[in-house]
């Protein structure tokens, strides 16, 4: 998520699947069904990291139930780094070793592996700053020293410690038993176009303003890269992900004007907005050879080329998914085709025959109540959720697709009570700061989207909903169940699917208008639903 505290520019937006009748198997299109399952990620650091082990048990307890395939968590440089707010490094410290860190700053991280691999719960670790100023270029201003023009050598060794540690074969010091769970995904970084999290975003060149943070996070990512390749980790057996990029920006050009996405990976592959080779004052910004032919760039950035996928933030913020962003650089959801033209035109630059999967690692919807100041209401999160996975599930290269926070961050005590300030942490949750659930909480267990909730007298409508809790890969049945609003709910069609991820659809002829649901009975015999979607019969 963008930066706790960090403003979020909101700009102005302009705004064949294989149906199945009421008794036959329902699966999605051949696209959806040769690419395999979409994985569902879930991120709650403050829930998984920082809080006593009742609290993460009873997260990943929760999260089991809900359905989530893997958590990501966020492992910040700084926090295991020694002697962090120092700009001189220990004297003696091998920064590859995980022994040389201290065993408590590691603790959190070992818990979670440990009790979600118990669950059968995957971890997605997002390496990234902030890192010890020992780690920065110095001088740096105060309000990025810890993420300022960074050491990559210091940050790849940071990253070789936590490989060697979650190799799946290592013992912590003076342990005995079982060692560490491997961990098997890898996103480097978190939001390398923000300021908040790299810095600077642009400077001077020749008297020209120009981008930096693209070669900057290059340099990182290279680092990163081959220190997961030195350790066990390569894209043939683990999921490695570049970019974890914000979907919005600012067309400003100052050291901390963040940057839009789609000029911001165009930089860090070195093309320029014609897709030709960055050139003078903009190839030295952004860390480009300029006489480097197009062979010898993907041999010397393999990261940029091997990768299992990009890592995106595809917010809508406070707009609806389908919102299209005027911004022909923004990136929210609506608009993944931008991002992926954006990087088929670059791999078509550079000759690699390939077309990189997406892995939306990040996303949600802040809600009022309980932040008073900005937010969707209680329904409209519940609806927005449910329409994003759906369009997720129709973008064939979309492998991942994450909810952002659990419950409601805690608002900021620094500010008066009640005032902006106050508010300005995150209302995502899909429970309130009391542990209420909201709405969201049951669609996003049971996922449902009618895309066109309007029929005929006699027609049918389309239905798509999602059996997250079901196990994955088995044949899961399902009822779609109709009410006229004045009484109970009845089943109109029994739906089965054999899709990994549990996604269905189908045909159905409701009697009239009225409202429609999906209901999945539990192994436990726990009948669930979804929320209800009104419809409506014309003609």
């Amino acid at each position: 998520m963008l930066a706790a505290g960090l403003a979020i520019v909101v700009a102005a937006v302009v705004a064949v699947v294989l149906l199945a009748s009421s008794s036959s198997p329902s699966s999605p299109s051949g696209n959806h069904a040769a690419r395999g399952p979409i994985e569902s990620i879930f991120q709650d650091d403050q829930l998984l990291l920082y809080s006593p082990q009742q609290t993460v048990v009873k997260t990943l307890d929760t999260l089991r139930g809900l359905g989530v395939d893997r958590v990501r968590v966020t492992v910040l440089w700084g926090a295991l780094a020694p002697d962090a707010t120092s700009t001189t490094e220990p004297s003696g410290f091998n920064a590859s070793d995980p022994a040389a860190y201290s065993s408590t700053a590691w603790a959190p991280y070992d818990r979670l592996t440990r009790l979600a691999a118990a669950r059968g719960i995957g971890v997605d670790f997002n390496v990234t700053a902030p890192g010890p100023l020992w780690g920065m270029a110095q001088p740096a201003p105060a309000k990025y020293a810890n993420h300022y023009r960074v050491n990559a050598g210091d940050f790849g060794q940071f990253v070789a410690a936590v490989g060697t540690r979650y190799s799946g074969t290592y013992r912590p010091p003076g342990t005995r038993g079982k060692p560490l769970p491997r961990v098997n995904s890898w996103s480097i970084w978190n939001e390398p176009n923000q300021p908040g999290w790299l810095a600077p975003q642009w400077g001077s060149v020749a008297g020209q303003r120009v981008m930096v943070s693209p070669g900057l996070y290059r340099a990182n990512l290279d680092a990163a890269y081959t220190a997961l390749l030195h350790t066990g980790h390569s894209p043939s057996t683990d999921t490695i992900l570049i970019g974890e990029l914000a979907p919005e920006g600012s067309e400003a050009t100052t050291s901390e004007s963040p940057i839009t996405p789609l000029p911001f990976l165009r930089a860090l592959y070195c093309l320029d907005s014609n897709y030709q080779p960055l050139r003078g004052a903009a190839a030295t910004g952004a860390g480009c050879l300029a006489s480097a032919s197009p062979s010898a760039f993907v041999s010397a950035h393999p990261a940029l080329f091997q990768a299992t996928g990009l890592a995106h933030h595809p917010y809508s913020f406070f707009l609806p998914p389908s919102a299209s962003m005027s911004d022909q650089n923004f990136a929210p959801i609506s608009d993944l085709p931008r991002l992926e033209s954006t990087l088929d035109r670059i791999f078509a630059v550079y000759s690699v025959h390939r077309q990189l999967p997406l892995y939306l690692t990040e996303y949600g919807y802040e809600t009022n109540p309980p932040n008073p100041y900005r937010g969707v209401s209680l329904s409209k999160q519940a609806l927005y959720l449910d329409e994003a996975e759906y369009m997720a599930w129709k973008d064939p290269r979309v492998r991942a697709m994450a909810q952002f926070l659990l419950v409601d961050s805690a608002p900021d005590p620094s500010f008066h009570k009640g005032s902006i300030g106050y508010w300005s942490t995150f209302q995502t949750g899909l429970e309130f700061l009391g542990g209420a659930h909201k709405p969201s909480f049951d669609a996003y267990r049971l996922p449902i989207y009618v895309p066109s909730p309007a029929f005929h007298s006699g027609g049918s409508l389309f239905v798509w909903a999602m059996l997250r809790p079901a196990s994955n890969d088995t044949v899961q049945h399902a009822q779609i169940q109709w009410s006229s609003g004045e009484g109970d709910y009845r089943t109109i069609a029994s739906v089965s699917t054999s899709d990994p991820s549990g996604f269905l659809t189908a045909n159905v002829k409701p009697p009239g208008s009225g409202s429609v649901r999906v209901q999945w009975v539990s192994p436990a015999g726990a009948a669930l639903n979804s929320r209800s979607v009104a419809v409506r019969q014309s003609g």
